[in-house]
Order: C-alpha cells, then structure tokens, then sequence
C-alpha cells in the first residue's frame, strides 16, 4: 500500500487567512439610520430657525395643512370688524380689536381671546410675539402673546402712545400728574422696570432698544422761540441720561431697526446709536406718506413729492441714512407692511412682496376686498378686510 507523503511547507511563505464571516446588517443600518436621523433633524432645524434661507420650504412646512384656493390664499379668519379697527400679527395669530371688543384669533381662525370693551379710539403696537391694545387718552391697556391674554393694567396717567420692543418689553407714555410728561417700560409679563417723568420737556413717544438695555424718549422742547426735538437716552437700570440727540423734525414714529433707534419725523428718518450719534435719511422736501420699520435690517417708507407732479417715491433705507433701492410708484398705494427680508406694498389692483433690493418676489392680482396687509417674516401676507383676513402663501 502505497504510503502518503506530508510536505512541511515553506515557512517563509504567509499563512493561509481563513475568510471572515460577514457581519449581520442590522448594526450597519442602525449606524445608519442614526446618521440619517441627525442629518435630518440638522437641516430641519436650519429650515425652520434661519430666517434668512429656505423660506418657501419653511412655509410649506409651517403651512402645511392650509388649503389654499387657486391664487394661493388661505381663507381663515372671519371676525367683526369696521372702519376704525386696527390689526396685529402674532406668531400666526390675527388680532382685531376696536373700540368696542378685542379678539385674538389662532392659525386654524379659532377665537383664543375675546373680550368686549367700552372705549374711544383704539391703537394697536406689535412686535416678537406681543402686542399691546390701548385706549388713545385713556387708562387702560391689554398686554396679549399668541396664547391670549397676559395682563389687563390700569396706568395711572393718560396714556399718548405705546410702543412694543424685542421680548415683550414695552414703553408707555404718559401724562402724569406733576410733571409735563412720563415714561414707564414693562416687561412681558406687565412687571414694571424703569420709570422716568419729564419736567422740562413733553415726551411724545418712547420705545426700547433692541438689546432691550436702552430706552429712548422723543422729547420736544423750544430753543430761541423755535421747536426742537430731540430723543433723550437712558440705559434701564440707571437714572443718569445716557444722550441727548437732535433730530431733524417732529416725531410720528419711534422704533429700533438693525440694533438703533430709528425716529420717523417729517422731515428724515433719524438712525440713532445708544451714545447719541444720529445718521439721517433726508426726505429732501417730499412728504412722508406711509412707513415700516418691521424690516429689522432696513426702514421702508413712501415718499410724495407734489412739487414734482405728485411723485410717489418707495424706498427701502439702511442705518447709515442710505438707500439701499427705491423706485417710482405710479398705483395708489392703499398700506405697506415689512417683516423679516420682505416688503409687503398693498396697490389699489395688485399685492406685490419686494425683498429690500426691491425686487418683486412675488404678485397676486384682485385684492379689491383688501384694506389692510401684515408682512410675515417667512414670506407670507395676511390680506385683510373689514370682516374676513385670508393668508397669502407664495
């Protein structure tokens, strides 16, 4: 029998490797689907934080179950109104109100608030989720977020004007007895922070500051026989007077854009720094017809200059006094509105939304039943009516 033989092998060579057993999926498409979670959620969480990209991806999302008619409105509120009621947009939510009731209506067009007033001429300011309902002369006010009401205050004083800041603080000002005027500023909740009565001058309005460290009075005093206005500065936890800037005109308006005061007068747009120092855009003689501060980056205002033939001039201006874009207006303009990147223009025949280079995003004709329009940061417009608002969606 033959026998068999064994080589020993070369031990120079590699050993043979034994071939390894693949590994089981599912740990792989855990890893996986946990990588795919997290991109997921990041791009979600850009979509819906950054106001400045994706916005129509955010709209259809946030708007998701609107229904909308063929011209991309959604009809959603109906409510009682007439010709002296005044609107807000908070967080979604519509509010109406006038002298005779105030109603909150939620993004569904549900009524999460309403109560009845007794009141004489009603004022409306709005700004991150709140808004302010006030008796213009009297002494009651309603401090509302998107939820509803927040706190119903008595003022012990006339109230002239509020104006609503960044966080829910606002300032009121006031006739108060023993001085010409005053300045209180709350916080949210209706708490009081700061105080400051005038003896020398009349305050006509007063607003915070974006940071929500500063307030601002626009003061108006005499200077040789001659009226001056000014916007006294006052940092909230000191009693000392941070600046005194001259203005160029009467105060209409007193708000913040793009981290300064912007006071709207007659005859400019003052841009005011916290230390004092003013940067103005002149009006160079034309009439100041309607303006916005809502832009936060920019100030858009509509210009008449009936010395030129009645020229209507739109204009979007940064903080250093300059135009970023304007153009010729030759429809009626019936209201504007700026939020966020947009500019909403309401015409007589047309809904035009500009982004501040002024150049048209977006247009919806026949908005004849429209008197008012509310600019949405995300891009969307609340057309409203005396009795019914709609939501546009581009």
């Amino acid at each position: 029998m033959e026998q068999m033989k064994f080589e020993m092998g070369d031990p120079q060579q590699e050993a043979p490797k034994r071939i390894k057993k693949k590994t089981a999926p599912r740990r792989t498409l855990r890893v996986l689907l946990a990588v795919v979670a997290l991109v997921l959620a990041a791009v979600a969480a850009f979509v819906l934080l950054d106001r400045t990209a994706f916005d129509g991806l955010r709209r259809s999302i946030a708007y998701m179950q609107a229904e909308k008619d063929e011209s991309g409105c959604a009809k959603l509120y109906q409510y009682n109104g007439d010709g002296t009621s005044v609107y807000a947009d908070l967080d979604g939510c519509l509010l109406v109100a006038s002298g005779k009731e105030i109603t909150l209506l939620d993004a569904k067009g549900n009524a999460v608030y309403h109560t009845a007033l007794q009141a004489g001429q009603v004022a409306v300011t709005a700004e991150d989720g709140f808004a302010v309902v006030y008796e213009i002369g009297g002494k009651s006010l309603h401090l509302l977020d998107s939820k509803g009401l927040v706190k119903e205050m008595t003022i012990e004083g006339e109230i002239f004007s509020v104006e609503m800041g960044a966080g829910g603080k606002f300032a009121v000002t006031l006739k108060k007895t023993g001085y010409k005027t005053a300045v209180s500023v709350y916080n949210g909740k209706g708490e009081p922070l700061y105080e400051f009565s005038s003896a020398q001058k009349y305050l006509m309005t007063a607003a915070v500051s974006e940071n929500g460290k500063y307030m601002a009075a626009a003061a108006m005093g005499q200077d040789s026989g001659t009226f001056v206005s000014s916007l006294q500065i006052y940092k909230l936890t000191s009693d000392t007077q941070q600046a005194d800037a001259s203005v160029d005109g009467g105060v209409y308006e007193l708000g913040a854009v793009d981290g300064r005061f912007c006071a709207v007068t007659d005859k400019a747009l003052c841009f005011v720094k916290n230390d004092g120092a003013v940067t103005e855009y002149s009006y160079q003689g034309a009439t100041l017809s309607r303006c916005s501060l809502g832009g936060g980056k920019f100030a858009a205002v509509l210009l008449e200059n009936y010395s030129s033939g009645g020229l209507t001039h739109l204009a979007t201006v940064n903080t250093a006094g300059e135009e970023i874009a304007s153009l010729a207006v030759e429809s009626e303009v019936l209201d504007l509105s700026a939020a966020g990147r947009y500019l909403t223009v309401l015409y007589s025949n047309r809904l035009v939304i500009y982004d501040q280079k002024l150049q048209p995003c977006t247009v919806l004709e026949d908005v004849s039943s429209a008197r008012r329009v509310l600019m949405r940061a995300d891009g969307s417009a609340v057309l409203v009516g005396t009795n019914a608002a709609s939501l546009y969606l581009p």
